[in-house]
């Protein structure tokens, strides 16, 4: 599954859907996807910020796979302004906006918006939509990547081995 507002970009994490079977399946982040299909089902492919796009699988010969680029058009939706306003009246903010308790002095505005215990807070409460959208997403690819079939064991990886055996002999296990 590509875009086709650049270079064939990959639309990572797209969802994928067999109408006549209803079933489905995610895309990995590179925008590829397998499953079965018959001759004749028409499959929907559909993104955040994409339009949605139709694939009809073709007459095949037995047994043969069939592969093709799937292209989504970008979509671009523009909502209207949106204004939130803490008090209920223009009346209501020009009271409050007056009755505002201001510092006497730069320095003592600076010590409070500076203050070590209020920056900590405000981390601790801080996220990032960016990073939590994407172990999100990632946790679900890792899911539905091996839906139907067998996880890999990391037991059996030969990679896994060799990275303990090198932790094994830089003595990361002594404790």
């Amino acid at each position: 599954v590509v875009s086709t507002d650049s270079a064939a970009t990959p639309v990572a994490f797209a969802s994928i859907y067999n109408r006549e079977l209803r079933q489905g399946t995610i895309a990995n982040h590179q925008g590829f996807f397998s499953f079965a299909a018959r001759i004749g089902d028409t499959i929907e492919i559909s993104s955040v910020g994409y339009k949605n796009g139709l694939a009809v699988v073709p007459d095949i010969a037995n047994g043969q796979a069939f592969t093709a680029l799937v292209f989504l058009q970008p979509e671009v939706s523009l909502l209207p302004e949106a204004r939130v306003y803490p008090w209920l009246s223009k009346e209501q903010f020009r009271q409050a906006f007056i009755n505002i308790p201001i510092p006497e002095d730069d320095l003592e505005r600076a010590r409070k918006n500076l203050d070590p215990q209020t920056l900590l807070a405000l981390g601790e409460n801080l996220h990032d939509a960016n990073i939590i959208a994407k172990q999100s997403l990632n946790a679900y690819s890792a899911t539905y990547y091996y839906q139907g079939q067998y996880q890999p064991q990391t037991i059996l990886s030969p990679t896994a081995w060799m990275q303990f055996f090198d932790a094994l002999n830089k003595g990361l296990f002594k404790k």
